[in-house]
């Protein structure tokens, strides 16, 4: 009995020492805890601030917020959607108000270019309008959308389409549609006779390469409307190179000393 009391005090002495040398368990006493390290969270690196960059990351989500309420998701492409139904819709109206108002902005900025005009000529504007608006916006949208259909019918390359149409627009349509009402719109806003006005078209398609000007920009322009551009924004397609092309011919005329002769092309 005295040798059994012994070994149960040795055993419980030597679990006691042995304790003392080994990480407790969470239940056990704080006083032999080994100290750890703080690891930080997700959480607290989320809602922790970072300073500058902590800054940029606010600023960013104002702007965005601000861009958002400004230009609500889809309003750019519910406004083309709109532009294209009216399009589509009225072809006719829609081509006289783009090439009028092409032709109000571009016979401005001539007018302010042009050292000559000391005020701006409401008259010349308002001519120049409806000559770009009847010529440019309806003659276009009949001759592209209705006319040629109807003449290539039983082309179904669409390539070839193109380039037949392309050929007939610059070698027949310019020289006896697109470009002579120019020179008559002229002559009407300046009161010259119409006689003289379709001598002095002549005179430049001979002598001043009036006809080669114009197809070097527009046989590639006008193929790649009726190549790529949809058939209810090919007026559009037109009334934008036609701006270009007015304000590159008045910095020609200008910086060669010669007399500045605005032409429509179609």
């Amino acid at each position: 009995m005295n040798r059994l009391s012994v070994l149960l005090l040795a055993c419980s002495l030597a679990g006691s020492t042995t304790s003392a040398f080994t990480t407790p368990s969470r239940g056990g006493s704080l006083l032999h805890q080994t100290p750890s390290r703080y690891v930080p969270s997700h959480q607290d690196l989320c809602t922790r601030p970072r300073g500058r960059s902590s800054h940029t990351t606010t600023s960013s989500k104002r702007h965005t917020k601000l861009s958002a309420a400004l230009l609500p998701p889809g309003k750019f492409t519910a406004i083309g959607m709109g532009i294209g139904k009216f399009y589509k819709a009225s072809p006719l109206i829609a081509g006289f108000l783009t090439a009028s108002t092409k032709a109000c902005f571009a016979d401005s900025m001539a007018q302010y270019r042009d050292t000559g005009t000391t005020k701006f000529d409401i008259k010349r504007n308002l001519a120049m309008v409806l000559y770009s608006g009847t010529i440019l916006g309806l003659c276009c949208a009949v001759m592209y959308n209705q006319v040629f259909p109807i003449m290539f019918a039983g082309e179904t390359n669409p390539l070839l389409l193109a380039i037949k149409m392309t050929l007939f627009d610059g070698f027949i349509n310019a020289p006896l549609i697109w470009l002579p009402p120019a020179y008559i719109a002229k002559a009407l806003i300046y009161n010259q006779p119409k006689r003289e006005a379709l001598q002095k078209y002549v005179t430049d398609v001979k002598e001043n390469g009036l006809l080669k000007k114009y197809w070097s920009l527009w046989l590639p322009a006008s193929l790649t409307n009726f190549l790529f551009v949809p058939a209810h924004f090919r007026v559009a397609f037109v009334a934008g190179v036609s701006f270009f092309w007015m304000i590159m011919l008045s910095i020609v005329a200008n910086n060669n000393g010669e007399e500045e002769v605005v032409v429509e092309g179609a």
